[in-house]
């Protein structure tokens, strides 16, 4: 068989099991008194109708043979001689719809690929998998079969075939089987996305996450969203309530950001911009606009850009912002030190840790974890020298 080829026919077997003859009352009792006996396979009923007959079949576990029941407990064999009831011989035809993607793949693939590949991510009806370089000869019979499983929820299965790219968060892919179709609509926290998968970054393990910080704030936030991407944070806050002022590089996410900004009808709150993320910070400060809460959602490089802070608050008003930034340590002992001192050093300033929170969100790989620090924008790095020493003297009158 090609490496590639998938061979449905390899799939039947025949189950033989032994079946309890009963009518009425009879199934109910057997069913609950004996249930730990029975048949217990997924797809599989352990009760079934025999053609042109009264009676129906209790089945049991296969462990469970011959007509005396052999493995059977005594409580049933007395059961059955009690109530004049009779076994038969069952057999059951199990096809390639039977198994699940684990087991047909461990069949269909060498016994030295000991990791099978049935995990995905989903989005919208793709399903995303990150194949490994010994499952790349099997990768047309792996996506065969996950779209197999998982129709008609799934309708296009896709392989990631390089790194993401740090700019713009892409990466390139590979159909592996179904629809060559990689714009998607989906669901997540109360809102409507529509996108393209090849031209955006998307992760729906974040969902969570996303969920997370959108609940921390209040209505009365205004929101500085510096790497939005499509809007998992942007377009739920402004549903929200919040002001919402969104940024991203990527053409492609500013486009579909104002899709999703329309299509949810969030177009009074959200306010979207296509900058560098530097650019933008210093456009919102230059025109006065006041934000409470800045995300900064580019795990790669999101701490380079908290030096677009330091010195550019000299004109603010009441409470200095709060910062949440994405980022990923390779410090697997001791990753919240690692992210804090990091943090400090681009900005200038110590952080105050007793307000400072630091949260691991997922392993993203051995010796990676993603991390999000949330911290106060510190006095001696929103200010420039100049204004500090002014606000001391005032302090001191």
């Amino acid at each position: 068989m090609s490496s590639n080829v998938l061979d449905r026919s390899l799939f039947i077997e025949t189950l033989k099991v032994m079946g309890v003859r009963a009518e009425g009352k009879h199934i109910g009792q057997i069913v609950k008194q004996f249930s730990d006996h029975l048949l217990n396979r997924p797809k599989l009923k352990n009760v079934v109708s025999v053609p042109a007959a009264q009676h129906k079949l209790v089945l049991l576990n296969e462990k469970i043979q011959g007509d005396e029941l052999v493995n059977s407990p005594k409580a049933l064999q007395d059961y059955i001689k009690q109530e004049n009831l009779s076994v038969q011989h069952h057999e059951i035809t199990l096809d390639y719809s039977f198994f699940g993607v684990d087991q047909v793949l461990r069949k269909l693939m060498p016994e030295s690929i000991t990791e099978i590949p049935s995990s995905f991510e989903t989005i919208g009806h793709i399903a995303h998998i990150n194949l490994r370089d010994f499952h790349l000869p099997y990768k047309h019979l792996i996506g065969q079969v996950i779209l197999d499983k998982n129709q008609p929820r799934i309708k296009t299965v896709v392989n990631k075939i390089d790194t993401i790219d740090t700019v713009f968060r892409t990466f390139p892919m590979e159909v592996l089987a179904g629809e060559d179709n990689m714009v998607v609509e989906l669901n997540e926290s109360g809102c409507v996305f529509n996108f393209n998968f090849a031209e955006v970054y998307w992760n729906s393990r974040l969902q969570q996450e996303h969920l997370r910080m959108i609940r921390q704030f209040s209505t009365t936030d205004v929101i500085c969203d510096m790497m939005c991407g499509i809007g998992p944070f942007a377009v739920p806050l402004a549903k929200k309530g919040c002001k919402v002022y969104a940024n991203d590089l990527n053409p492609k996410s500013y486009e579909y950001l104002n899709v999703n900004r329309k299509k949810n009808k969030v177009e009074a709150n959200l306010h979207t911009f296509n900058m560098d993320g530097r650019d933008f910070v210093h456009k919102l400060l230059d025109d006065r606009i006041q934000f409470s809460q800045v995300l900064m959602n580019l795990p790669a490089i999101a701490l380079e850009f908290l030096d677009a802070f330091p010195g550019r608050f000299d004109h603010w008003e009441g409470e200095l912002p709060w910062i949440h930034t994405y980022c990923f340590s390779s410090q697997v002992d001791a990753p919240e030190l690692d992210v804090q001192k990091r943090a400090e050093a681009i900005l200038g300033a110590s952080l105050d840790m007793e307000k400072t929170k630091i949260y691991q969100v997922r392993d993203v790989a051995p010796k990676k974890l993603m991390m999000c620090i949330s911290f106060q924008l510190p006095v001696a790095a929103a200010y420039s020298e100049e204004k500090r020493q002014s606000m001391k003297r005032i302090k001191l009158q």
